[in-house]
């Protein structure tokens, strides 16, 4: 056996395992050199001399000293590579957490943990140009804490899970709940390891310096937050590129890794596990290709950097290299000299004497080891009954005090009181015949101009179907019926611009009853006109999802007429043969059920006397089973507020032909509107935190809340109700006045005006609807921006064949339709119109849900979907802190 070898390989044993008593102070003054196996050049096929070197020094590792409790990482030639986001280090990482030794316990890195918490969040800059915030990493860190620590993931489950429900309700369990638990176990566990963090890195830097050196800085104390500092870090290395990059991650990697095994290396008072821990980590790595030299050195001056600031001598690093270096010594030399440093210089040794071969027996050293009496199991034991005698005093201590619950209360969503800005004024007639009969005259008039001056061959006719309401407040008719002549004379002026190409639009109003009685028969004329006349190219309308309206579409459907829905959303309004003949402006109930269910399951809505605000832990589902839009609308919501909630959903079917139908599962059926508000007020006597979920129509929620205030005994209680957009337009008329026990929210197909968030269309379409209306109660509404994109679509849609040369029809503006894509996609006034090949519906279009007030503008609570073509820019998030996802199309 080569002597030199043997000396080389009983000092590398001895720097493995040294002597932990007399040893540990002096480590703690130096650091072990990084020795650097060198050899002569090979040629041809030989292999190489230090490859060989290391892999014999990872036999002798494996076997003699990992019973000993040594962790090792051996990195091979096809491990030396670093990504852009991954580095040599983060090997070297992985293998020695993974290394599996008795006796020892699992290698906890909690700075490495850090350190890769601030790397792996992923976030730039938002749609709106907000930045991330120090907050927002802390959480995400504090996040990742809880994940893989198992004292402050039962903390955070005692606090209700990853986000907390700061509601409570009624009685001593709950106060105590919101008083307890979630300020003790979950706020401030994480303020108190926020300033821990504040505390180590910043103010007590020359203790844990690898933060100040991964960043560049001197270790001295700093002020300010160590999250703020992350921040800027994080951009530093953002923007660094390539090898800068690359430099950076190491460093601190390094950095942050030496400090951890600096702290998992040392004798604990408290930790079998660690006091069992007497050898220090090897890190050994092969050779690289020629390629990759520049990686290869930046580990190893990576590495010698972070010791001359964490100079605890915690890890034996020996690589290999090809070729001698200049003032290489010989094995013997280097082995004489392999003792902690404060300056860990790279030592380089030549291969003059090649190592013991595998197997050649090595004299073992006689090095005394820490030898406990009681196994690791017990002592641990021993360690968890006093901690959690220690936690029960401390728990009985706080839970016999008198708290006191001070003036903490969570605001609720939209506040409580209206907007400094005063709404439009609300007329007595705010739908009268008279208005109607205007709006039919304008497109009278308009039409009567396009037969005077658009050129021949250029007109085609477009049918307008909707349903007149007049002298009420509820229905949705008269603003539609003015979006759809702002949209013809958009479109006509757009037309008169192009006298090539451009196709004039004339557009017949036709009236199919209150609740659409005679739609269908109404469809049928429509069909026999569109065969006499080859000019009629589609039909928009159908506010309302009714058997009625489904029926007639299923008639235009059936003569291959394209029709394009405004308001109504059922997704059941589909007919049974060719759907793809229908699309959509509104998004449709599925869409709008799941972001009402995610609403409810996160926002702060219910209210109570003491202004205090909490999520609703049941609700009440009232819907008309014999209408498609209520029936399936309810539904809907009933389903998802169980599965995401796990509260009980109660059904009410307010049917005016109760007799002919079943009781709902867990509800009643009734045709007495009285009937239905008691049966509201004694869900509210079983729990105050319930919601009124309303899926019926606008005119029996008004019959309804006279009821619930007049003949039931809940006139003192409050009530808060969810609704969909069937409400909007009595809402906006003034419908619902009430006090502040009616907490109304309500869903709304576009942004109110003066709202920052609109879009250039949509500012002026509302602009061209008060010049030609004035500022009345409808320009808050979206069934007026819908009925104006429905004809600026079938409008875009006849250019679009028109351009193309070809003669504009029905089919053709079909098939447009129905391709999607950059042909019809447009921003309109109620959102963005992204369609795809096939898809009736438009993509992520917008949900809004505003919080009514009776005296004062309406406040959007909810933003979510697409107002722009490019989808960097869909609201995703909402919530105060935008800390709840939207629900998306998929």
């Amino acid at each position: 056996m080569p002597e030199e070898g043997t000396k080389f390989v009983e000092a590398f044993k001895a720097a493995v395992r040294p002597e932990p008593r007399r040893t540990h102070r002096t480590e703690r003054q130096g650091a072990l050199p990084a020795v650097v196996l060198c050899g002569d050049e090979t040629a041809g096929g030989d292999p190489d001399p230090a490859a060989v070197a290391v892999r014999e020094l990872a036999a002798y590792v494996c076997p003699d000293v990992a019973h000993r409790g040594a962790r090792h990482a051996l990195i091979e030639p096809g491990r030396l590579v670093a990504g852009p986001d991954r580095t040599v280090c983060d090997e070297v990482i992985d293998q020695l957490q993974g290394a599996e030794l008795n006796g020892v316990g699992r290698l906890r890195l909690p700075e490495v943990a850090l350190l890769k918490s601030l790397l792996d969040r992923n976030t730039g800059v938002g749609r709106d140009g907000d930045r991330e915030t120090a907050n927002g990493l802390r959480d995400y860190a504090y996040e990742k804490l809880c994940d893989r620590h198992r004292g402050l993931m039962a903390l955070r489950w005692l606090a209700g899970g990853r986000q907390p429900d700061l509601g409570a309700g009624r009685g001593l369990r709950d106060f105590l709940f919101i008083l307890l638990p979630v300020p003790l176990f979950y706020f401030l566990p994480r303020w108190l390891w926020t300033l821990r963090c504040d505390r180590r890195l910043l103010r007590q830097a020359k203790r844990f310096p690898w933060w100040s050196f991964a960043r560049g800085r001197e270790a001295h104390p700093e002020a300010g937050r160590f999250f703020d500092t992350a921040i800027a870090w994080r951009r530093r290395l953002r923007d660094a590129e390539g090898h800068e990059k690359a430099e950076l991650m190491e460093r601190a990697m390094w950095a942050a890794l030496l400090s951890d095994l600096r702290h998992a290396n040392r004798p604990g008072r408290l930790r079998p596990y660690r006091r069992r821990r007497r050898t220090r980590c090897v890190v050994l790595l092969s050779p690289p290709a020629d390629g990759r030299r520049e990686v290869f050195d930046r580990f190893l001056k990576a590495y010698e950097d972070a010791c001359e600031v964490i100079p605890y001598a915690s890890v034996v690093l020996v690589a290999g290299m090809r070729g001698v270096g200049d003032g290489a010594k010989s094995l013997a030399d280097v082995a004489a000299r392999w003792k902690p440093q404060r300056t860990p210089e790279r030592q380089l040794a030549r291969l003059s004497e090649p190592l013991p071969t595998s197997g050649t027996p090595v004299p073992p050293l006689p090095v005394p080891y820490f030898r406990p009496v009681a196994r690791p199991g017990g002592e641990l034991g021993i360690e968890l009954t006093a901690s959690a005698a220690a936690l029960a005093v401390t728990a009985w201590l706080v839970m016999t005090g008198v708290p006191s619950q001070g003036n903490n209360t969570t605001p609720c969503l939209g506040g409580d009181e209206p907007p400094e800005t005063s709404a439009p004024k609300v007329p007595v007639s705010p739908a009268s015949p008279e208005e109607y009969a205007q709006a039919r005259n304008l497109i009278n008039e308009e039409n009567s101009r396009v037969d005077k001056e658009a050129p021949p061959g250029h007109v085609r006719t477009v049918f307008y179907l909707g349903a007149n309401r007049g002298n009420t407040r509820f229905g949705s008719g008269l603003p539609e019926l003015r979006g759809v002549f702002m949209g013809q004379l958009e479109a006509n002026q757009r037309a008169q611009g192009d006298q090539n190409h451009g196709i004039w639009l004339k557009v017949e109003v036709r009236d199919a009853g209150v609740r659409f009685k005679n739609a269908v028969d109404v469809a049928r004329r429509i069909v026999t006109q569109a065969a006499e006349n080859r000019d009629v190219i589609g039909v928009v309308g159908f506010a309302e999802s009714r058997t009625e309206s489904r029926a007639a579409i299923s008639e235009l459907t059936a003569a291959k007429i394209p029709v394009i829905i405004t308001s109504s959303t059922a997704n059941a309004m589909l007919p049974g043969r060719n759907d793809e003949f229908v699309h959509r402006i509104s998004p449709v109930n599925s869409r709008e059920t799941d972001v009402e269910a995610a609403f409810v399951r996160h926002g702060a809505i219910v209210g109570d006397d003491s202004g205090d605000c909490h999520t609703a832990r049941a609700a009440v589902v009232v819907r008309d089973s014999h209408d498609l839009y209520s029936n399936e609308l309810g539904e809907q919501f009933r389903e998802k507020f169980e599965r995401l909630t796990g509260a009980p959903a109660y059904s009410v079917a307010y049917d005016q032909n109760a007799g002919a139908s079943a009781p709902p599962p867990a509800g009643v059926t009734t045709d007495d509107i009285t009937q239905v508000a008691r049966t509201v007020c004694g869900r509210l006597g079983e729990e105050d935190r319930t919601l009124l979920y309303w899926a019926g129509r606008a005119e029996d929620f008004s019959s309804f809340l006279r009821a619930f205030g007049e003949r039931t005994t809940c006139t003192s209680r409050h009530l808060t109700v969810l609704g969909g957009n069937e409400l909007t337009n009595a809402a906006l008329a003034g419908e619902f006045p009430g006090d502040n026990r009616l907490r109304l929210y309500h869903t709304v197909h576009a942004l109110p005006v003066g709202d920052a968030r609109r879009t250039g269309p949509a500012n002026r379409f509302s602009n061209a609807y008060a010049d030609t209306w004035k500022n009345d109660l409808w320009r808050n509404d979206g069934h007026a921006a819908q009925g104006r994109d429905a004809i600026i679509l079938m409008a875009d849609a006849a250019s679009t064949v028109s351009t193309g040369g070809q003669t504009v029809t029905s089919g053709l503006v079909q098939n447009t339709l129905y391709n999607g894509g950059d042909t019809v996609n447009r921003v309109g006034a109620s959102g963005a119109l992204r369609y795809v090949q096939g898809v009736a519906d438009p993509q992520n279009k917008p949900v809004i849900i505003l919080r009514h007030f009776d005296k004062g503008n309406p406040v959007p609570v909810l933003v979510c979907g697409a107002f722009t073509l490019d989808a960097e820019d869909d609201y995703t998030r909402w919530g105060p802190d935008r800390q709840y996802e939207c629900p998306t199309d998929r």
